[in-house]
């Protein structure tokens, strides 16, 4: 799964007083695309409309003007970023007097910033902007592509601002659209980040009432962002969008065209709010294909949220080649996911960290049973490397084998948790007591962090909850036949640290 690169883009522009000023004069050759400076000119013309900054007399010769006549100047920035192609320029105008050059700045966050990336109904890319306290009336423009809105109404766009004093985002008031040159403008009286987003989707998050910008839009009919920023192997050439569309969040498959209708249902429309489930019919052969991870992570969550069970069927021969990026698995990105009944056969995966033949990350897990895998995993670090999950919380692995290769050595263990906490040592410092009431009591031991009481039922874990300030665990947490011990977060795993009672 390709992942995109927290990159800057930046550029320079300068807004001075009077006289010709190309953006950005000192790098004039790498910048002359990205940014332009105007006087006098239309504020809506589109950015890939020429722009004069020399105003001059109809016989051509430059006209002379006065240092400390106010200017009125304006900057523009081309945005280049594939993933968020609905904003394609932004532009910033004010006025300013004297012949000082005012330099302005502005930078591309999306990628850069998680927080910012991930804000809800994100219109287009978020930009910072950097412009000197002598312009005044300052006014942000956004440039946007109607045809990349994907069924958003224009009118729909509104303006926010992050409060940096506040850490919230404030929806801009009096914002003015202009559809015939598609910009959305904004007075500003600061510097900061700046972003367009949809009505719809940002109100509603809030709880507000948004039955005026409500619009019906098929997201099967538009490119996605799991589109946009990854590489989607042959997943989008098998699947089907309307019938994953119209079969989610529950899928029973028994073809490669379907189960890459389920991966694609997952990756582009779930976006993580749905839990999906995943039933094999029949044994499915995924020979000559790219296949690509279920569920990832962009600095907002698209994780795979279900359950998968595979009637006893076997996938095989998949081929994961995804060198060089994380959480990368059969499930790439995954919260509260149980799998049973599942065979994975001659898997070939290839990551950089946190790779598994089934998993790459997972988190809130449950019980995983009746599994088995075998397969080869090429990883750039051995690190949050597993047979069957690298990363994963506290999945309970019942009844499941596995024959897996990680860099062409024998892997010995079903996670990269399970191989941390087999390889650390158990020093048994804290002391557990049954008391006749049923409950249990611990010493008081100095030097561990995030201590917790775990308890296992019948090989299931039923708790594991903070002991730092409870030195004694009431009887109705405590079983008949429960396994009961004390952990400390040691080396990046909870380790147990105690003896061990069995009641």
């Amino acid at each position: 799964m390709k992942r995109f690169l927290a990159l800057t883009f930046a550029a320079v522009m300068l807004l001075s007083g009077c006289g010709k000023n190309n953006c950005g004069d000192d790098d004039a050759d790498e910048k002359s695309d990205s940014a332009s400076v105007s006087e006098d000119g239309d504020d809506n013309e589109r950015p890939d409309k020429d722009v004069d900054d020399e105003s001059s007399d109809n016989d051509g010769e430059s006209k002379s003007r006065d240092f400390d006549e106010v200017r009125m100047r304006r900057c523009r920035y081309t945005i280049e970023a594939a993933e968020k192609p609905e904003v394609i320029a932004v532009e910033l105008s004010g006025s300013c007097t004297g012949s000082e050059i005012h330099e302005t700045n502005f930078k591309n966050l999306y990628g850069v910033n998680v927080l910012h990336s991930g804000v809800v109904g994100l219109v287009g890319a978020p930009v910072e902007t950097d412009f000197s306290p002598e312009i005044e009336d300052a006014r942000l423009t956004f440039y946007y592509v109607p045809e990349e809105l994907r069924g958003i109404p224009e009118t729909n766009l509104i303006g926010l601002h992050y409060n940096d004093e506040q850490s919230c985002y404030d929806e801009i008031m009096n914002v003015v659209l202009d559809t015939e040159n598609c910009t959305v403008s904004m007075n500003i009286e600061e510097n900061g980040v700046y972003m367009l987003a949809d009505a719809f989707q940002w109100l509603g998050c809030w709880g507000f009432d948004v039955s005026e910008y409500a619009y019906d839009a098929n997201p099967a009919n538009y490119t996605s962002d799991w589109e946009r920023e990854c590489d989607t192997g042959s997943i989008m050439a098998l699947a089907d969008k309307e019938w994953a569309a119209e079969n989610g969040p529950y899928f029973a498959v028994s073809t490669p065209a379907e189960l890459a209708g389920a991966v694609y249902y997952v990756n582009a429309l779930a976006n993580g709010s749905e839990y999906v489930k995943i039933k094999l019919l029949n044994d499915i052969d995924l020979s000559g294909y790219d296949w690509k991870p279920m569920g990832w992570y962009n600095g907002s969550s698209h994780a795979f949220n279900g359950e998968i069970d595979g009637g006893g069927h076997t996938i095989s021969n998949m081929t994961i080649d995804c060198a060089g990026e994380s959480d990368i698995g059969f499930i790439g990105y995954g919260t509260g996911v149980s799998v049973r009944n599942l065979n994975m056969v001659n898997a070939d995966v290839s990551g950089q960290i946190r790779v598994g033949i089934l998993g790459g990350e997972l988190y809130m897990n449950e019980v995983w049973e009746n599994i088995t895998v075998s397969g080869r995993i090429t990883a750039g670090s051995t690190i949050d490397c597993g047979a069957i999950v690298g990363r994963e919380s506290g999945i309970n692995f019942k009844n499941s084998s596995f024959d897996v290769t990680v860099n062409g050595e024998p892997f010995e263990y079903f996670s990269y948790r399970q191989k941390k906490i087999a390889e650390t040592e158990v020093v048994e410092a804290f002391t557990l007591t049954q008391n006749e009431d049923g409950s249990i009591t611990r010493d008081d031991v100095e030097g561990y962090w995030n201590i917790g009481w775990y308890i296992l039922r019948d090989g299931d874990l039923i708790l594991h909850r903070s002991a730092d300030d409870e030195l004694t665990l009431p009887a109705e947490y405590c079983g008949r036949g429960d396994t009961i011990y004390l952990t400390a977060y040691i080396d990046g795993e909870y380790i147990r640290v105690s003896n061990i009672i069995t009641r």
